[in-house]
């Protein structure tokens, strides 16, 4: 089978998604956009809440490991990319990390106008006191009693039912993610969105691609399954920092462009547990209301909220046996933040191909990073005693579980060292998959311009967070928008003055 468009988009994500919303004008004149989605296209009805069956929403089932094991990566795989299972956390990118990736063209000014527009399209507010439930208060008590800040997390929700699910897909649609904004104002505008669609390489203005079988329970798509090349005059890659980097060296464009997988960053996290000594509602209200950028500067992470399932939390504690079994008894007690490190690049960190094709994640934690995490739990141990718990599980720690009469920041400093710290075996993992496609002047150093065109490939760009060269430092949501949405306005522009369709 052979298609004939305009502009191809693949990926369906906050990338791809803001690609095709600001072609929607061009779109509405004729021009002809397709959008490639290499996973199922989900309706609301399949967001059962169950996370066993929601796990299909993940790469891997929400466990994709680095070539090392070190990391385990979460990364969604259907019709709007990772903000199926994203928590709406909608942070502007600080001017500070601007000012660090030094991208000639790329300014805080150019953002900041993009961001006040995204966020009214997305509807991000500041969370409510009634969205705060007592995993999020009693984190605010334990800050101020530090004399930590707190801030708000911004976030992207409308008319939230706050049934504390959002990692597992919304059913009500009240994330205002790609699947629920951008995608339906392009398809409406006549956009083709093709879900099932595997792209296995690109060459010169052409996608060979497979279309598969959709998946029990999920939308067809308009094309059979099968093989199929699609010819398009500009194709934008959007399938996330390891997809759309794997996507060029499986296509051979690292000859001309050797970066091509350097430069990534996950910012490498652990979720930390403290048991409060009677039931608190964690499940209910909003997961992440509050945030501490106390330590970004001197140690290089933020401490957040979150509330995780039974079986993820499980795996995030790093404990087994008779331990996990008390622990996890106690589920309706436990307070819950995630430590999220800035990480920075390191030249062996890298996403490569195996003989077979397929994508491989090489990453190792520094001695920086490893140091930063067992920082961070000391200040979150002492952030839950403060709270109110009675006994804290940190993986890094000679006894993962400590109790209050070790809760002094001698003993905790003590107790919680990177010694401890046993790579594969302390639970460490990552949503926020970084670079590989970082943008710059020249292609000896970089693989995109500050609009995400690929330097000597004028028809070919990327829109997603492989354009980062180093890390964001904050959840990169937002951010991703504002680079695809300058990467459309680039491509608007280019066939507006061509008025060839």
């Amino acid at each position: 089978m052979n298609k004939q468009y305009d502009v191809v988009i693949v990926g369906s994500g906050a990338g791809g998604g803001t690609v095709a919303q600001a072609l929607i004008p061009l779109i509405e004149k004729g021009l002809r956009v397709a959008i490639l989605e290499q996973g199922p296209h989900f309706p609301h009805s399949y967001f059962t809440q169950r996370e066993i069956e929601m796990m299909r929403l993940f790469r891997f089932n929400g466990a994709w490991p680095v070539k090392s094991g070190e990391i385990t990566i979460a990364a969604g795989q259907g019709v709007g990319g990772s903000t199926l299972m994203y928590t709406g956390v909608s942070f502007r990118l600080p001017a500070s990390v601007v000012e660090e990736w030094n991208v000639p063209g790329l300014t805080m000014d150019d953002l900041t106008r993009r961001f006040d527009r995204i966020e009214r399209d997305i509807h991000v507010i500041t969370p409510s006191e009634t969205m705060i439930n007592d995993n999020n208060r009693l984190f605010k008590h334990g800050c101020e009693r530090l004399g930590w800040p707190v801030k708000k997390i911004p976030l992207n929700i409308k008319n939230c039912e706050q049934v504390g699910f959002c990692n597992l897909g919304c059913h009500s649609g009240s994330k205002q993610g790609t699947l629920e904004v951008q995608l339906p104002k392009a398809i409406q505008s006549g956009i083709h969105l093709i879900p099932n669609c595997e792209v296995v390489h690109v060459s010169e203005k052409t996608i060979h691609a497979v279309v598969h079988h959709p998946p029990d329970g999920t939308l067809k798509g308009s094309w059979p399954p099968g093989k199929v090349t699609i010819h398009s005059d500009i194709i934008v890659l959007a399938a996330g920092s390891p997809g759309t980097s794997g996507l060029l060296l499986k296509s051979g464009f690292q000859k001309q462009l050797p970066c091509i997988g350097r430069n990534i960053c996950l910012h490498p996290a652990m979720t930390l547990y403290g048991v409060y000594p009677k039931p608190i509602v964690n499940y209910r209200g909003f997961p992440k209301t509050f945030y501490t950028d106390h330590f970004t500067r001197s140690h290089g992470y933020y401490i957040e909220t979150a509330f995780y399932y039974p079986f993820v939390s499980t795996r995030h504690m790093g404990v087994w046996g008779k331990d996990l079994s008390e622990i996890m008894s106690k589920y309706n007690q436990l307070m819950t933040v995630l430590i999220l490190n800035h990480d920075t690049t390191q030249p062996e960190n890298r996403i490569t191909i195996d003989r077979k094709g397929a994508v491989q994640v090489h990453y190792r934690l520094s001695d920086t990073v490893i140091a930063s995490l067992c920082h961070a739990q000391i200040r979150s141990a002492r952030l839950f005693f403060e709270a109110g718990c009675e006994r804290v599980i940190m993986p890094c720690a000679s006894s993962p579980v400590i109790d209050r009469h070790n809760s002094d920041e001698k003993t905790l400093t003590q107790m919680i060292q990177t010694q401890h710290f046993i790579p594969i075996k302390t639970p460490v993992s990552s949503a926020h998959p970084q670079g590989g496609c970082a943008m710059g002047n020249q292609p000896e150093s970089s693989v995109t311009d500050a609009w995400g065109q690929v330097h000597g490939f004028p028809w070919l760009f990327v829109a997603d967070a492989s354009l980062f060269p180093k890390s964001a430092h904050v959840n990169p949501y937002l951010t991703v928008m504002a680079l695809a949405d300058r990467v459309g306005d680039r491509i608007g522009s280019t066939l507006d003055q061509k008025s060839s369709f």
